[in-house]
């Protein structure tokens, strides 16, 4: 749902108890989205608020066996090239 800002001041705590049950509540300004009211679990699960995973963390953390991944790195030779006029 949206609101334009006086409606939201006016509204604050209606919003907040949406926004608790799972509706984000999206505020304009001069027909402009501008904010939008989400619960904290909601802003929490897109990364709001807390440090950034590092990507050893993410890998760490995924369902997939990564032990069986090649991450060597090959021996061959580089390719020739030639840079043409």
């Amino acid at each position: 749902m949206s609101h334009n800002v006086k409606e939201a001041k006016n509204n604050l705590s209606s919003l907040i108890r949406l926004a608790e049950k799972g509706q984000p509540q999206v505020i304009r300004r001069h027909d402009k989205e501008v904010a939008v009211v989400v619960s904290i679990d909601d802003w929490r699960r897109t990364g709001g608020g807390g440090k950034k995973k590092s990507l050893v963390d993410v890998l760490r953390s995924c369902p997939a066996d990564l032990t069986k991944l090649d991450l060597g790195r090959q021996n061959d030779p580089p390719r020739d090239f030639e840079f043409q006029d």
